[in-house]
């Protein structure tokens, strides 16, 4: 297997003229530990809010990595041993992830009000469309469990 090589990539034209090269670098490092610690966002789709968490920073020509959990699960309790597991250090930093709660299976998520449908196996998977389009991906490797 081909070793990943990262690419610099200078700036002709900085986005923020006149910062300090220190200060761009400790920039960079405060939103490199916010993406390390993960964002989490909700996309509606046809068939309600999903919730997703991303880690990680995009990379061009790179596909995300996208978790689904299973039944009764969700993304950390499905997935974060994996994550955390050494051999996956290396993939952790060099793909974004972005793992993928089914509606209410999120942490602290509220009760489902009385006479709720929760949708199907089918439904769930046509919610994935919607995150990706909501992140502007378009390719994946996806991993899932079960019921994901």
């Amino acid at each position: 297997m081909a070793e990943l090589q990262e690419v610099q990539i200078t700036e002709e034209k900085p986005l923020l003229p006149g910062q300090t090269p220190e200060a761009a670098k400790e920039a960079e490092l405060a939103a490199r530990i916010l993406l390390d610690q993960g964002q989490t966002h909700s996309v509606e789709t046809p068939y309600g809010s999903v919730t997703f968490t991303v880690y990680g920073t995009p990379k061009p020509k790179r596909p995300a990595i996208l978790t689904y959990h299973d039944v009764g699960l969700n993304y950390k309790s499905c997935f974060q041993p994996l994550f955390q597991f050494e051999d996956m250090q290396e993939i952790i930093q060099n793909f974004v992830r972005v793992h993928v709660d089914a509606p209410g299976m999120e942490e602290g998520a509220p009760v489902f009000p009385l006479g709720y449908q929760y949708p199907s196996l089918d439904q769930l998977a046509d919610m994935i469309p919607c995150v990706l389009q909501y992140l502007n991906f378009s390719t994946i490797i996806g991993v899932g469990v079960g019921a994901g």
